[in-house]
């Protein structure tokens, strides 16, 4: 009955603001992670700095207008709101905009610190609610494990983002709770997810762009470690870097299967990963510099970048067609 009535609410004969959906904050994460990567691309290679600063600029345009346009959902269009967050897929996503914040918080610390400051707190404060929450009704309530996607690290992996935005703004302590969280609940959760993938029917076509998502705890918590330790990689850091690597691979020569057939806004999940992938190979080779590991970095962030933009190309496609608002 549950799902029925959230269902109707979200149906596609609602108006255009009721049909927004918050998975569109993962634009901003795609975006706006590209950016950072290219960042670090800029002090690892000297590549043009003029890249990262354009991307960083669509990025935090993006997050002003989604944002604005959610509050404003928030506002008028409430039951849709709940509907969305009681959802058992799409309420995965609500921490994609406090994820959103603390990636904007990392870019922008070069060039406004207090805004930074400002996004990054928020951001993770915001992120704690979600993560306490969410947790909180999968312990509560049976989960149904046929619709678990690996959307389900989101609320996981944000925690592990939040020392990268953190630790160079000089908040270590709180940084190391965040980390410990996510990377304690990362290893039980990767087990469940990966129990689903292996021994429940195939996921939907809509979601199987979300097994991105797979690379980005190892990624994320390469720098998230990398950041503790000023750059030194260390066993730990090794470790990370080989699996996300492993990972990447895997992923890589998954491609076709992952992304086919109609395009669905639910492709953005590919995008934050990748990039945090390339933003993770950077900084390890920086502190393990070699040709390896420079092909592996420069590999990454095209890969990133391609990614990007193809998903980017469909995307005003799909908005255009006005396809994008009509999905269920």
């Amino acid at each position: 009955m549950a799902e029925a009535i959230t269902s109707s609410v979200l149906r596609a004969d609602k108006p255009l603001l009721a049909r927004l959906s918050v998975a569109m904050f993962a634009m901003v994460m795609g975006v706006g992670g590209l950016a950072n990567a290219w960042a670090a691309a800029h002090r690892a290679f000297g590549v043009p700095l003029l890249v990262s600063q354009g991307l960083l600029a669509a990025a935090v345009v993006g997050f002003a207008v989604l944002a604005a346009a959610h509050l404003a959902k928030l506002g008028f269009c409430f039951a849709e709101v709940v509907a969305e967050f009681q959802h058992p897929v799409r309420s995965n996503f609500f921490p994609a905009v406090s994820v959103a914040m603390v990636v904007l918080s990392v870019g922008l610390r070069a060039y406004a610190p207090q805004a930074a400051q400002l996004l990054w707190g928020a951001g993770a404060a915001l992120h704690l609610v979600f993560a306490l929450a969410l947790i909180r009704r999968w312990i509560l309530h049976a989960q149904d494990e046929s619709v678990l996607t690996p959307a389900w690290f989101i609320p996981i992996v944000g925690n592990i983002l939040v020392p990268v935005g953190g630790v160079p703004l000089g908040h270590v302590e709180i940084s190391w709770f965040f980390f410990s969280i996510g990377l304690m609940l990362w290893l039980p959760f990767f087990t469940i997810v990966l129990h689903r993938v292996l021994f429940v029917p195939a996921m939907s076509q809509r979601s199987m762009p979300t097994l991105f998502i797979l690379l980005a705890p190892p990624s994320i918590g390469l720098s998230a470690y990398l950041a503790f330790t000023g750059g030194q990689a260390g066993a730990l850091g090794d470790l990370l870097y080989c699996l996300a690597l492993f990972i990447a691979m895997l992923l890589a020569s998954l491609g076709r299967h992952v992304a086919h057939g109609p395009f669905f806004m639910s492709w953005w999940a590919m995008t934050f990963p990748a990039c945090g992938w390339a933003g993770a190979a950077i900084g390890y080779h920086l502190a393990r510099p070699s040709t390896a590991t420079a092909l592996v970095a420069v590999g990454a962030l095209a890969a990133a970048s391609l990614i990007v933009t193809w998903i980017v190309v469909h995307t005003v496609r799909h908005m255009a067609s006005g396809a994008a608002f009509r999905e269920d």
